[in-house]
């Protein structure tokens, strides 16, 4: 941690389009990966920082201290990709000097100097007149695509706890009859349960429960883990190698998983090696696939695109307040965007665009208006109000997004 009073921008580049359709709702940086957020990761390194953000404009009702192109904030301003994961050698970017800047391959990393004026948030950043220079390769790692935050998270997990968590204290309520093997290696905050069989296995990584988590009667749960504020883990689930925000439910088989805050998985059925946004709800016996039968790399849509991901494990990508009906099945590489509802017996398309309702059947475009009702009734449900942010948002991707 470095003591600063920089003045700091998070900036978007061009992977606001590819981490799609997780970012058609937020900015780059509020990605989970890990414990923390991308934006938390990055701001924790620096203290007294005035932090301002740079970002798309239909998410600007969303983010105080949010800035544009005209805003002027001083040549000594430091900017910082909010597709970042930061690395051990990250504090290198406070020694930038104004007009230097840190690039990897043909993208930003950070650079000292006044807004980029003309450009928009969002898409590739050039700076002529610049000292660029190639990025230590510990500043740290861009991402472009959501399958890399999943594949990168375990690790995260674990760096982040053996720095932050306190493993080996254990605050909340065990059970007699639950099993922790290797309680040096798992954090238990205040509030939460741990209640009769179930088992915590940090044999392979940490385990770290936030505070107010609920594991239920019989649930297994194989580290490296994190459970964010609230989460409620069913009875007899089976978890590994995931990462949840605030006030998720989760049950059946999730493994390699993350989901951002305040979605559902509380039944049967297996969840791997997939990204899941806010408000969303996985009905019972909802299925992926992640492996595919003749175990070759895997292709995902990317906007217009097919992506050869490299990787043979790769599951569901889905936007937030999307769901599924009981029995739904998604094949490998499957995306679903914003406010999508997936219904209907066999494989829906590999590719489900926001705002649409169906299967393999057919997909059929839906409604704004109802859409925003649900939205109010199950964001209700956890406390929370659909905010006058969260409708702009919503209604600029059921504008724009809608093919």
């Amino acid at each position: 941690m470095k003591a600063t009073t920089d003045k700091i921008v998070l900036f978007e580049d061009q992977s606001a389009l590819t981490l799609e359709p997780l970012t058609l709702s937020r900015p780059t940086w509020d990605l989970r990966c890990g414990i923390l957020s991308l934006k938390d990761k990055i701001l924790s390194r620096f203290v007294n920082a005035e932090v301002r953000y740079y970002c798309r404009a239909h998410l600007a009702a969303s983010i105080p201290g949010y800035v544009n192109a005209d805003h002027s904030l001083g040549p000594d301003t430091l900017w910082i990709n909010g597709s970042l994961l930061p690395g051990d050698g990250f504090d290198l970017v406070s020694d930038l000097r104004e007009g230097q800047a840190f690039t990897r391959a043909d993208r930003m990393i950070a650079f000292r100097g006044e807004s980029p004026a003309g450009r928009e948030a969002g898409t590739p950043l050039q700076l002529p007149g610049f000292q660029c220079s190639e990025a230590p390769p510990d500043v740290g790692r861009l991402f472009s695509y959501l399958w890399e935050l999943v594949i990168a998270m375990n690790a995260e997990i674990e760096r982040e706890a053996r720095k932050t968590a306190n493993l080996g204290q254990i605050k909340g309520e065990v059970h007699p009859r639950a099993i922790l093997n290797e309680a040096e290696k798992i954090s238990i905050a205040e509030g939460c349960q741990i209640r009769p069989g179930a088992v915590l296995d940090a044999r392979n990584g940490v385990i770290v429960l936030d505070q107010q988590v609920v594991i239920g009667s019989n649930a297994v749960i194989e580290g490296p883990v994190y459970f964010g504020p609230g989460t409620e883990v069913k009875p007899l689930a089976h978890i590994r190698g995931c990462s949840f925000g605030e006030q998720c439910r989760a049950g059946g088989e999730i493994s390699v998983t993350i989901m951002q805050g305040f979605s559902n998985k509380q039944h049967s059925g297996f969840l791997g090696h997939s990204y899941i946004g806010s408000w969303c709800n996985l009905g019972s016996g909802t299925e992926n696939s992640n492996l595919k039968n003749n175990y070759s790399p895997i292709r995902v849509q990317v906007g217009n695109r097919l992506v050869d991901t490299g990787e043979l494990f790769v599951g569901l990508i889905m936007g937030d307040h999307s769901k599924s009906a009981i029995g739904t099945v998604f094949n490998t590489g499957t995306v679903v965007g914003v406010a999508a509802m997936i219904f209907g017996a066999g494989f829906p398309p590999r590719y489900i665009p926001s705002f649409h309702w169906g299967g393999a059947e057919k997909l059929t475009p839906y409604h704004l208006k109802p859409t925003l009702e649900t939205a109010r009734i199950v964001m209700a449900r956890r406390h929370r109000q659909l905010t006058d942010a969260d409708t702009k948002i919503l209604t600029w991707i059921f504008t724009h997004r809608l093919s």
